[in-house]
């Protein structure tokens, strides 16, 4: 009996120790049980247009994701978890961006979301109120409205006088603008550049609106020699704005300064740069023609893990890049056991964000809505061979109504 009485307390002791370890365990567990997240990965979803006619300007956004994701994952991934995702087509439109993003909360159980899209005004309720964290390209009002999603480049605040002053330096004195017809985000961007214009003492000739499915390339070409602008800026992707420019050429009518928001991309080059010698493109990340560590890592990455597209240089595969670099950060800062809130605050808390280089610092913690106002501008060389950088860092100021 005393042998036993003395036992008791040892084992009392080891049992205690016991239940403590389990419940130490439990609740670690607990603690990382969150959407999206297993002992050895987390899932995080896409939304893109990968069919309608938006689908040729972001034909190689996935490659950027691949890139960045495959390079994170042969570093050990984050806090020792892979990264896998799955992705919907929302087709460009705000219907099938909305269907798209419950597909992949409710059924693939996704942890948050890249949006490399104009279309996230469909979703970003649904996802907001969730709370899911996002980020992507911001090219509608909405995403300075939601904390819950991020970007490292905004267009729907403030008008910039960037551009204007471009022109202005270039010599320019009358411009003209052609849109996408029928588009509401290009719509606004089209606002941002008539205000950035008008503030560099520019005249505006006129906007014309243009679709290649029904409008004329060498009627809007004639439109344009008789604007009397001798700078057109083409707010519309390079498939349209490629037939106008041929058009322009054919009718020796080519304005002295033309710009196009997208077109960034040395494959196009390569198949078209004869149409586009002297086109000038702004860019608000690092231009490759710089180099430097950042560029060269981006570019192998795509090398590695993006084959599906030849060249490593084009906007779209960058930007989505900084995009899943920016998400991959937020999951960082969210700890071992990451939970959508955690990522959000850890990621909204963020003051020095720049890639590892390829974009300028910028705050998330006090950037919320701030329009990017600081770009670079490239240009077509004359024989449509190359890209050269013009006019580097050239930051304007904000337009207050």
């Amino acid at each position: 009996m005393r042998r036993c009485s003395r036992l008791a307390p040892a084992l009392a002791l080891l049992a205690a120790a016991t239940l403590t370890g389990c419940a130490s365990h439990e609740a670690k567990a607990a603690g990382c049980v969150s959407p999206g997240v297993t002992p050895n990965e987390v899932r995080i979803g896409l939304l893109y247009p990968d069919s309608g006619v938006l689908a040729p300007t972001f034909s190689s956004s996935r490659a950027g994701i691949d890139a960045r994701i495959g390079l994170a994952n042969e570093r050990g991934g984050v806090h020792g978890r892979k990264i896998v995702y799955d992705w919907q087509d929302d087709r460009g439109t705000a219907d099938a961006n909305s269907q798209g993003a419950r597909t992949l909360v409710e059924r693939q159980n996704v942890f948050g979301v890249i949006e490399s899209s104009f279309s996230a005004s469909g979703s970003a309720q649904y996802l907001a109120d969730r709370g899911v964290p996002v980020t992507g390209i911001a090219t509608e009002n909405i995403w300075s409205h939601y904390r819950n999603m991020f970007s490292f480049s905004y267009t729907d605040g403030n008008a910039v006088d960037t551009f204007g002053t471009f022109v202005h330096n270039r010599g320019g004195k009358r411009v003209l603008l052609v849109q996408a017809a029928l588009s509401a985000s290009v719509s606004e961007l089209t606002s941002k550049y008539d205000q950035s214009i008008r503030a560099a003492g520019l005249d505006l000739a006129g906007i014309l609106s243009y679709s290649s499915q029904a409008d004329n390339p060498a009627e809007t070409a004639r439109r344009i020699a008789e604007s009397g602008a001798d700078t057109v800026i083409f707010l519309i992707q390079p498939p349209d704005y490629l037939q106008v420019l041929s058009a322009l050429r054919g009718a020796g009518r080519l304005p002295g300064l033309v710009m196009a928001v997208t077109g960034y991309d040395r494959q196009l080059l390569e198949t078209a740069g004869a149409q586009m010698a002297g086109l000038v493109i702004p860019v608000f990340y690092r231009p490759f023609e710089l180099g430097g560590a950042a560029v060269e890592t981006y570019e192998k990455a795509v090398t590695r893990f993006a084959p599906q597209i030849p060249q490593a240089q084009h906007d779209f595969a960058l930007m989505s890049y900084v995009d899943t670099d920016m998400f991959i950060r937020g999951l960082e800062t969210a700890g071992p056991c990451p939970t959508r809130r955690a990522f959000i605050d850890g990621l909204r808390s963020v003051t020095d964000y720049d890639a590892d280089g390829l974009i300028a610092p910028i705050d998330i913690a006090h950037g919320l809505g701030r329009t990017t106002n600081c770009y670079s501008f490239v240009q077509v060389n004359p024989t449509g061979t190359a890209f050269d950088v013009v006019d580097r860092d050239r930051c304007g100021r904000e337009i207050t109504p």
